[in-house]
């Protein structure tokens, strides 16, 4: 099983990047989203590798940070969370917001996640709650679990105007202070640093 690639890469498409290691094989590696967007072609890259056997296929997904491999891994261990899935929810947030949403009980953030219905976002909650310790909490909002919910619900409402995901990621990672604001004033903000005001 492959755990790791480190080589240049060929080649990137909208899922997937082609890693061309020092032996000379590429490896046709899957991507979260957020993440293919700061790869560029030529740039040498790091990967923690997990492999999937499938009757058809054998797939890698590759993950710049080991805790990202982790946080894959435990939700592709819930019932109806595929990898594709499970990579979705990866590219909805880092793994602190993740592992936030997992502690705090938000079955939205989840819901909010392509091909996650309510009940599994909250069968994903209810599984992982307790096997999450290990994996980093955004700091900002450890045990403050009222203003985490603003952060969210701000995300909440960027989606329902139509934003994707990593538009809405990047946005509110610019606001500052965002930990002390409500939900309704992350999202004025957000929306003036997406239309380039800020």
């Amino acid at each position: 099983m492959i755990g790791y690639l480190k080589g240049t890469v060929q080649h990137v498409d909208e899922k997937d990047i082609v890693v061309l290691t020092q032996g000379g094989t590429g490896y046709l590696v899957n991507i979260a989203p957020s993440q293919i967007s700061g790869i560029t072609e030529g740039e040498e890259i790091e990967l923690f590798i997990e492999t999937s056997v499938r009757e058809d296929a054998i797939v890698l997904f590759g993950f710049k940070k080991q805790e990202e491999k982790k946080l894959f891994n435990l939700l592709r261990e819930v019932n109806k969370v595929g990898p594709k899935t499970a990579l979705a929810i990866i590219a909805s947030g880092t793994t602190g917001e993740i592992t936030s949403s997992i502690i705090s009980g938000n079955s939205k953030f989840f819901s909010n996640v392509s091909g996650v219905g309510t009940k599994t976002a909250e069968r994903i909650i209810i599984d992982l709650k307790d096997k999450v310790g290990n994996l980093p909490v955004d700091s900002t909002y450890t045990g403050k679990s009222e203003e985490l919910r603003q952060v969210l619900d701000a995300k909440d409402g960027l989606a329902a105007l139509g934003y994707n995901p990593i538009q809405i990621r990047n946005a509110i990672s610019k606001i500052e202070n965002k930990e002390n604001k409500k939900a309704e004033d992350i999202v004025r903000e957000a929306l003036r640093v997406i239309d380039g005001k800020r």
